[in-house]
């Protein structure tokens, strides 16, 4: 029999008093209160912005490395999903190398090459702090030597996967790609010719110098063409659109205009053996360099490098197969023979131009010389006749015509074809035109098909942005860029290209883009200058606050001489007589030298402090 205490005992007091108390606010004695809360049933919803993504993508690393970076995939592979999504990631295992570029697009337009080559353009291992030997990278985009990653991944006591020592991701030793650093090159021939014009040319960019556009220097751009139904894109050529490079089929990387401009490519046995075998050549070098300096650990990792580069080889050999090799093969021929009607056509041509007749002069009358002149005829009439060569439609076309008046704010119509027409910069870099600039040059050519294949423009300035939906949407021809893309348009002076008489119909869109550029420049000088007064007064209070010196308490006073009380150390002080001084003359003038030194109250009698 359980007993139950009543409700006015002690017990249910004390439970009564214990319930008040956990129900007690105890924010008086952390000295801390809640703001009171504030309500919202007043306040009108903010308007969202038309562009603004209601779904915004959600961020992480495999985005950034499919949206920044280019691969060279797995011969073997089929990739037809990535010809209708650019934002469908690569199988990791799929990929067998990575192209980076040592430049980002905005770096590229906003200085020379020998800037970027001395601050982004050299990319460094996180690790050891020097350009990355055999560079390979993790799958979260980080790229470190090859030794460097194997010691690191060694030294951990999980031996399958490691923290990364920049994101914290796990990294993994068979998840490693090689790494293949993409330079901006331009042909020598685009560099040597700084005259800003049109022409036609369909030459790769392989091998040349490193020129990178700023505001004020010329660019070349080639015409690119992407047909609506795919995500390929090239500069047009004889080569493409052609019966060799399929729109839904992944190119092989020795094609013409593949490696700079295709976003994944097909590799071949060779060329990854090439490839490897540098990085051997790279690992020789840094074993020579560690055994000079006596590291014999960082000996043994290269070795174990070395070790799994020549497995690496093996397996790049194990990938020759006899459908492979045919598949080359009729990419070779085919390309040969593409490369041969081209050649053919320019030579007949040319041999055209040189048969056709040339157009006689034509006499003209005296009598309508005198009928015009009113009697008078020009004694060079008679010696300089007129020809017909001047009415020729190619002299036509080298002076701009004025043609009808159009609206100036008026877009241009979309292509008549399926198909995409854009310029790009010839280095490959993500670099396109303005779209006024482009409307200035449909509105010059009446059609984007009739683009030149290249062109030489000189950069006024430009601006960076970044691939979404919304860019998308406003700029169709680079919907097959992946999402977060980071791109450059650059505003142009067009008038080496169209002339003068080409640029009257767009003077308002034009002055009012400068108008909108100089305040843009004007804000970013006000806000810099903002940015940089605010880093001074936090510079100014941390050294104010490090300097301050707060006095010690009286309590941590040091402890005076055994049998001396304060006030008697005071006294004696007070009855010391001054200091002796004794007038200098010098080199800076006379001045009071005091020989004063800290002595004892009692101190000896030759001292200069005595009484």
């Amino acid at each position: 029999m359980s007993i139950q205490p009543l409700s006015g005992t002690p017990a249910s007091k004390a439970k009564r008093s214990s319930k008040m108390a956990s129900s007690q606010s105890l924010n008086h004695l952390l000295n801390f209160t809640l703001p009171p809360r504030q309500s919202h049933q007043n306040q009108s919803l903010p308007r969202r912005n038309r562009r603004s993504n209601a779904h915004p993508a959600v961020w992480n690393k495999e985005r950034f490395v499919n949206a920044q970076y280019r691969f060279v995939m797995n011969p073997h592979g089929d990739y037809t999903v990535h010809f209708a999504d650019p934002d469908i990631f690569f199988q990791w295992q799929d990929i067998l190398q990575v192209i980076v570029p040592r430049t980002s697009a905005i770096a590229s337009a906003a200085g020379s090459g020998e800037q970027a080559a001395e601050g982004e353009g050299l990319t460094t291992c996180p690790i050891c702090l020097s350009p990355p030997t055999a560079p390979r990278m993790t799958k979260c985009g980080h790229v470190f030597c090859f030794p460097c990653i194997l010691h690191y991944l060694n030294t951990a006591d999980n031996t399958k996967w490691v923290r990364c020592p920049i994101c914290f991701d796990s990294v993994h030793e068979r998840q490693l790609k090689a790494v293949k650093w993409f330079d901006e090159v331009l042909p020598v021939d685009d560099v040597e010719d700084p005259s800003a014009q049109a022409s036609s040319s369909s030459s790769s960019a392989d091998d040349g110098l490193v020129v990178t556009p700023r505001p004020g220097s010329t660019v070349r751009m080639r015409l690119m063409q992407r047909p609506q139904i795919t995500t390929l894109a090239l500069p047009r050529s004889e080569t493409w659109p052609s019966d060799l490079l399929p729109p839904h089929q992944a190119p092989f990387h020795f094609l013409p205009d593949v490696f700079p401009f295709a976003k994944f490519m097909l590799a071949t046995p060779a060329y990854l053996i090439q490839d490897l075998t540098k990085d051997l050549d790279d690992l020789v070098t840094e074993r020579r360099m560690l055994s000079s300096m006596g590291d014999e650990l960082g000996v043994a990792f290269v070795d174990a490098a070395d070790a799994k580069l020549r497995l690496q080889v093996a397996k790049a050999s194990a990938l020759e197969t006899s459908q492979l090799q045919e598949a080359v093969d009729g990419a070779l021929h085919a390309h040969q023979q593409i490369h041969a009607r081209a050649n053919l056509h320019d030579r007949r041509r040319k041999d055209d131009q040189a048969r056709a007749p040339r157009p006689q002069p034509e006499e003209i009358p005296q009598e309508l010389l005198a009928s015009q002149n009113g009697g008078f005829i020009p004694h060079n009439a008679l010696k300089t006749p007129i020809s017909a060569a001047s009415t020729s439609p190619s002299a036509r076309s080298s002076t701009p015509t004025r043609g009808p008046r159009q609206r100036r704010n008026l877009n241009p119509p979309p292509p008549s074809t399926s198909t995409y027409y854009y310029y790009q910069a010839a280095t490959g870099m993500p670099i396109f035109l303005h779209p006024l600039d482009i409307r200035i040059l449909f509105s010059h050519f009446n059609s984007y098909a009739a683009f030149p294949d290249t062109i030489s423009i000189r950069v006024e300035s430009y601006a960076e942005s970044t691939v979404n939906d919304d860019l998308r949407k406003r700029c169709k021809y680079l919907a097959h860029f992946p999402e977060g893309a980071d791109v450059v348009f650059v505003e142009a002076n067009l008038e080496d290209v169209v002339g003068a008489d080409g640029l009257k119909n767009f003077e308002g869109p034009l002055r009012m883009r400068r108008a909108r550029r100089k305040e843009k420049d004007k804000k970013d000088d006000k806000a810099r200058a903002r940015a940089e007064e605010r880093e001074k007064e936090r510079l100014a209070h941390t050294w104010e606050t490090a300097a301050h010196v707060v006095a010690p308490p009286s309590s941590m006073r040091p402890p005076t001489p055994l049998g001396v009380e304060v006030d008697e150390l005071a006294e004696a002080v007070a009855e010391q007589p001054p200091a002796q001084t004794q007038e200098a003359t010098g080199a800076w003038g006379s001045e009071e030298l005091r020989f004063c030194r800290a002595e004892p109250v009692d101190g000896p009698a030759g001292s200069p402090c005595a009484p």
